[in-house]
């Protein structure tokens, strides 16, 4: 996935799907490692678009 190319709209949309799944996977009582490998990802993929929307902020802001 290309964050450079989307949207401040387009990453908070992004953000909250990943926010979603991420807690979905986490009220699993007994996750599969496959599951507990998909979760991490997703916390990596939800910290890059975190990190992009504030660069973009200060970007807007400046």
């Amino acid at each position: 996935m290309n964050l450079n190319r989307l949207s401040a709209h387009d990453l908070e949309m992004q953000a909250r799907e990943v926010e979603h799944q991420i807690k979905k996977l986490e009220h699993r009582p007994r996750p599969t490692p496959s599951e507990r490998r998909l979760a991490t990802e997703l916390k990596k993929i939800r910290l890059a678009v975190k990190d992009r929307l504030a660069m973009l902020t200060r970007i807007a802001r400046s």
